[in-house]
Parts: C-alpha cells; structure tokens; sequence
C-alpha cells in the first residue's frame, strides 16, 4: 500500500500533466473554473467524492484533484484584494480539512477567523475549525468555538451549522434542554394526547402546588437505561417530569401530591407500551387539594407515554405557566383513571434532522423516527469525529426515553448513484452501518427515486439490479447483525409502490419485487407508500399484491400526503386530514409500522393527527385531533382563528399547476382576491398573537399561502393595466 506521501508526490505529478491547472491560470475567473471543476467541498456532488466512490478513480487521481483545488486556492489568494483574502482563506482550510490535511487546514482557518469574514462564512469556518481541534483531541477548545456558533444571530434562513452548534452546546451545557425546547404543551383542556384507549375524568381537582416523586423501575431484559444511573443523575423521564412541573410552577417538596411511578412487570395494562394513569385526591378534611398520583407500565417506553399524559392532563389557569403567586392558580389535574396502549406498536415519521424534535416525538407519544442526520454533507458523516458525536448525542437522547432512531442518508446511496459492486463503496456503507449500530440507530436504506439508471460497473457485475440489490443489502446486514444484535434495517427500493402508477424504470417492477422475496434477508423490513407514491387510499387487495411479491408484510408504511392533496400537497397548519375515511378499517391488521413523512413541523397538522389514528384508531376524529395538535403546540384558539380564514386562502389553490392560468385569472375578480387576502392576513396576524411558538407548527400558511395569493393578485393588477398576463410557475412547492 502506498504511503501519505507517495500519494502527494503521484498528485503533484498528476496534476501538473493537466493543461488547465492552477499555474496555467492567470485570472479569477480562470481559477474560479479550476477550482469549480476539481470541487472538494462536504456535499455528495463534489468532484472529490464522485470521482473516488462513482467513478472508481484511483487514489493518486483523487489526490490531484485535491492538489489542483488547493493549488488554485492559494493562487487565488496571491492575486485577490485584501478583502478577499480572508474568505479564500477559509474555503481553503474547509477543502484541506477535508483532504485530512489537518495541520495546514487549521492554520488557514485560524488566519481567517482573525480576519474580515462575517455571517454565515464566519460560522462555517468556525466549524470546521472546531473539527480540525477536535481530531486531534482538543475538545475543550472545539467546545468553545461551538458556543460561539450557537451565540451568533442569524436571519431566515438559518444556516444548517448554526442549528448544529446550538444542539451540541446544548447538550453540553444543558442536557435537558431538548426537552423543553417549544415548551409543550400549551393546551388546557387538561386530556391526553392521542385519544386514550379508556379514559374516566371526574370533576374534583387535585393541586400540583407542591409534589413529592417517587421512581420505582424493575426492568428486565438488559435494558439500555440503567446507564442513567451511571453520572449519579436522576432517571431521563423524571426530569423530563420535573422539567415541566417546574415551569409549571410546582415545587419539589413533602407534604403535597405524591407521584408514583413505577416500571413493573405487575403494571395493569398487560399491552406493549401500555401505561395506567390515576389520579385521586386525598380523602382527608382541609382545604389542600392534594392527592395521589399513580403512573404504571411494564416497559420504559409506557412509563415515558405516561408521564407525558400526565403532563397533557395539567391544568394551569392562566393559560400559561401558573406562576401567579396563588395556590389556587398554580397547576393541578383532575381526578382520572387511564388504561391506554396502542393499537399499531410502530408510529412515528420520517423527517430531517432538527435538534428540537425529541420534544415534539414525545408529546405525539411516536415509537421511532427517522431521520437523515447528515443530508448531503457526506464528509461529516464518514470522517468528521464531531460530527459523528453530534448524531451520538441525537440518538441517545431517544433511547433516553424508549424511542428509537432510524438513521436515514439516501445521499450516501443514490444521488449520484453509486455502484454496489465497487468494493470501496461497500467498504463506506459498512463503515457507515457499524457506526449507526455501535450508537444505537438503524439504518433506512433509500433507493427510492434515483437508482435508473445503473453504474456501468454495475451493469458489467449483475446486469440488473434485481440481481444485486438485496443480495447486497443482505450481505451488509449479516455481517453488521453479528457484531450488533439489536441491529435492523428498513429497506425502501426503487418500486416502494404498486400496483398503480405509472413504472418508468428500465427493469421490470414485479422481477424486481420478487428478487427481494428470494434474496433479501427475511428480517429487513420493505417501504410501501401504498398503491401509489402519494397514496389516497389502501385496501386488503392492494396490499396483498405487494406483500406477495417481497415475500414479507411491508411493515414500514411510508405516507407522502394527507389523504386529500389539497393545496398542492402542501400544509396551511390546520388542514383536517382524512386518514381514517379513505383507508380500509383493516389497515393495522397489515402493516405493523405507520410512518408519515414530514420535512417541516408546520405539516404537524398531518403528522399529530396521523399519530393519533394509529394509536386509536377506533376514537380517532380527524378534526378534534388537528384541534388539539394545534392547541398543543402553539396555543388555545389558533386553530379556530386560521380555520375561518381557510376558504378564503384556498380559493388561491386552482393556480398551483392544472388548466391555463391566463383563463382563470381573467375570470376572477380584483377586489375578490384582494378582499380573501385581507382575510388571511389578519387571521395570520391574530394566531401570531396567540402563539406560543412564533407561528413555527403553521409558517406555512403565510409561506406557501399568503405569499402565492400575493403573487397572483399581482400578476391580476398587471393584466387590469393593459400588461399581459405573465404564466405562474407554478411550482411544487414541499412536494417530495
């Protein structure tokens, strides 16, 4: 094998054979081009991954792409103005990072930092400087350059490493804090959430002034959570529990409400992930009102959905925090008795990473999520040991509570589309699921869209895909399976629909589909999104069809819409959805996992409703459901507020795409439009005023609402002052 510096001679060699190097150009454009072409940045589309992992280069050609890149870096450098000079300064030391060049990287870094670069350019610099400290094993110094990131005030849109840093200091500086991030709830209707499955409230009120807790834990099986014994800090759900009495204005002390809970092999409920809730006051003469509360599951997961209804249930006068000074309007709950469990064990939903989404996961009681930690930024992934941490820390802090993490990176799969049969290609995937094992995450392996076409190399190997993909998979799994037990995989191939819809792949879908059934390991679970991508409807016939050929339930249930696709799609915030009407009541006899995929919380009025059909199906009412999601995520009154000013903002939606725009602008009214705007205006102005969160969980009926009504009033005026009528793009604005 050749060494480090045997390589560098090679590149020199290798790039001074090229006519366009960094020498030969003599102009900014000119190096602007070299550098563009010879790309080396942290994303899946650079030259430097494509060349090695597509297109199987050889190492000494990958490093002269490196060499050319940094060679026209420092002659851009020479030649730039001295206000120019620090911001190549740090795109250098960014691509010698990557380059594992980690010495003169730091140095360029450094230089930079000290220099005139601001904003989102300071931060990234900041970052990666923070990488380079922590490869070597600075980590106290790679701390603190983090907390200068999360210090930073940055405009929309917030820059990914800006949410990075905020997370790790955090989590550094206050373990807990993830927990209370959007400070859920904020309804009072004092009820859990989703609908229980039985469920007694009385009328008399029990003070939650002062409280006295008490943890009993008998759990079997190895579970992971006795290490939270292990710092000498008290268990996660407790402080999760303590977290948001204390905000709510309860004191921690003898005397008043005793809470118990308790993990018990005895707990009543005898279902997974089943918890019992009683609440009884005290039978004694005064005027307290305190009593005993009574928190039971045989697993941490109930223990953890118990808690959180406790939580659901408190009642704060104010409408707030309770921190009025009175006893009387301090929190309290209602005398209850609870036995609740869910009908389908596997829930939760596929997002993009966020470092406030454990928060959100528990208050919709989810059993996993799936998450691409990483997006296309494949270096931080593989070879970035802070980076690594931070998807650590990500994980752990579900396991904290009993949920799970799927680790979802499509980039390091499909586009660009790798070929499978190159060595160095399964060397990475490998290095990748060990990873996402040895921290306790699964792996989503995504080749949804963009496997057609194949790599040459792959065509050479197995002439189909059929003919390699889930012998590869299986293979990967195996070898990872035996070092991990506990490790699994869902596996989302290019055919994750039928039978409708239209196949436009250069191999056949039921071939495909049946080489799954004989050579995809029986314990991978297979992605279905239903009989079509963006499925409206399920049914037994259906779902046989697809079952049949990958010889397994598919358990993981992929929604990309809301049953209606209104709004193109997208989500105003309080959009009732329609899950349990168009779906056969069957539904989670087939499939044991449902999953809805969301890229932002304002589609929380699909994801919080979706939670609660598949918990309760039977209970489930899909607008007391999208009601209650918003009461508790942003506040009381919300939802009736943007809910009256709905039809007047999705008059808009005949625009997004469909018949010519021309004609149908032409039909409608100026002072129509104009007076359903004023409508959505000031119904987005008075829920601000209500919110508790800035609007987060219902952006969207601004974003993608107000602002396309906006625009087409425009293009209205335009067409009245004797302008013709420009067309609308029209564009697919959240479609996935």
């Amino acid at each position: 094998m050749m060494t480090r510096s045997t390589l560098f001679a090679l590149a020199l060699a290798l790039a001074a054979c090229y006519a366009h190097d960094a020498n030969a150009a003599v102009s900014i454009p000119e190096l602007r081009a070299e550098i563009a072409s010879n790309s080396v940045d942290r994303s899946v589309r650079c030259r430097y991954y494509t060349a090695w992992y597509r297109d199987l280069c050889t190492e000494a050609e990958r490093e002269a792409i490196l060499e050319r890149n940094v060679a026209a870096h420092r002659k851009w450098i020479e030649i730039a103005g001295k206000n120019d000079t620090a911001r190549l300064r740090a795109e250098l030391g960014k691509v010698l990072a990557i380059g594992g060049r980690w010495e003169e990287a730091e140095k360029e870094l450094s230089a930079a930092i000290e220099g005139n670069i601001s904003g989102r350019n300071l931060a990234a610099a900041r970052w990666a400087l923070a990488e380079c400290l922590w490869r070597r094993g600075a980590t106290d110094g790679a701390k603190k350059i983090v907390a200068e990131i999360a210090a930073m005030d940055f405009d929309d849109p917030i820059p990914f490493v800006w949410r990075k840093a905020k997370f790790m200091h955090r989590a550094w500086t206050d373990p807990d804090g993830d927990i209370d991030a959007f400070q859920l709830p904020h309804s009072v209707d004092g009820k859990p959430f989703p609908t229980p499955q039985k469920a007694a409230y009385g009328e008399t009120k029990v003070s939650l002034a002062k409280v006295e807790i008490d943890f009993r834990t008998n759990e079997t099986g190895g579970s992971s959570f006795a290490k939270a014994t292990e710092d000498k800090r008290e268990d996660p759900i407790i402080r999760l529990l303590k977290r948001k009495l204390a905000r709510f204005g309860s004191k921690f002390e003898k005397g008043g409400t005793k809470i118990n809970i308790e993990i018990s092999p005895d707990a009543p409920v005898d279902k997974p992930q089943g918890y019992s809730l009683e609440v009884k006051r005290k039978k004694k003469e005064g005027r307290s009102g305190y009593g005993v509360v009574s928190i039971k599951a045989r697993d941490r997961l109930g223990a953890t959905y118990g808690v959180v209804s406790l939580l659901q249930c408190v009642e704060r006068r104010d409408g707030k925090d309770g921190r009025d000074g009175k006893d009387e309007g301090r929190p309290r709950v209602r005398e209850c008795a609870i036995r609740d469990w869910p009908l389908c064990l596997k829930r939760g939903v596929g997002a993009y990473w966020d470092g406030d989404h454990l928060e959100y996961s528990l208050f919709a009681k989810m059993r996993f999520v799936s998450m691409r930690l990483g997006g296309r930024e494949y270096w931080d992934i593989l070879f970035s040991p802070m980076e690594r941490e931070r998807c650590r820390l990500t994980v752990s802090r579900y396991q904290d509570f009993g949920l799970y993490c799927n680790w979802s990176e499509r980039w390091l799969v499909v586009d660009p589309m790798l070929p499978l049969s190159s060595p160095r290609v399964r060397a990475m995937h490998l290095d990748w699921m060990r990873y996402a094992a040895s921290i306790g995450a699964n792996i989503c392996f995504v080749m949804d869209d963009d496997r057609f076409p194949l790599p040459p190399a792959d065509v050479e190997a197995a002439g189909t895909a059929a003919n390699l993909d889930a012998k590869y998979l299986t293979g990967l799994y195996r070898e990872v399976k035996s070092e991990y037990p506990r490790f699994w995989i869902v596996f989302c191939p290019p055919f994750y629909w039928g039978p409708d819809g239209a196949v436009n792949y250069p191999e056949p879908r039921v071939a495909y589909l049946k080489s799954i059934a004989e050579n995809l390991d029986p314990e991978i679970a297979v992605t279905w999104t239903g009989p079509r991508v963006k499925t409206c409807s399920i049914t037994p016939k259906k779902f046989k069809w697809f079952a049949d050929l990958v010889g397994r339930r598919p358990i993981s249930l992929s929604h990309n819409g809301d049953c209606v696709g209104r709004h193109r799609y997208n989500s105003f915030g309080v959009d009732v959805p329609n899950f349990k009407n168009v779906h056969c009541p069957e539904l989670f006899d087939l499939v044991t996992t449902f999953s809805i995929n969301s890229s932002r919380y304002c589609e929380a009025c699909r994801v919080y409703p979706a939670m609660d059909w598949s918990w309760n199906p039977e209970a489930h009412d899909a607008e007391t459901a999208t009601r209650r999601m918003m009461d508790m995520l942003e506040g009381p009154g919300v939802f009736d507020v943007l809910s009256e000013a709905m039809s007047a903002l999705s008059h808009f939606d005949k625009y997004i795409g469909g018949y010519r725009k021309e004609e149908k602008l032409l039909a409608d009214d100026l002072s129509d439009l104009e007076r359903r705007i004023e409508i959505a205006e000031t119904a987005w102005t008075n829920a601000l005023k209500l919110s508790h969160n800035g609007g987060v969980f219902f952006r969207s009926f601004n974003d993608r609402g107000i602002k396309l009504a906006k625009k087409i009033a425009e293009e209205k005026r335009k067409s009245l002052s004797g302008n013709s009528v420009k067309a609308l793009e029209g564009k697919d604005n959240g479609k996935k």
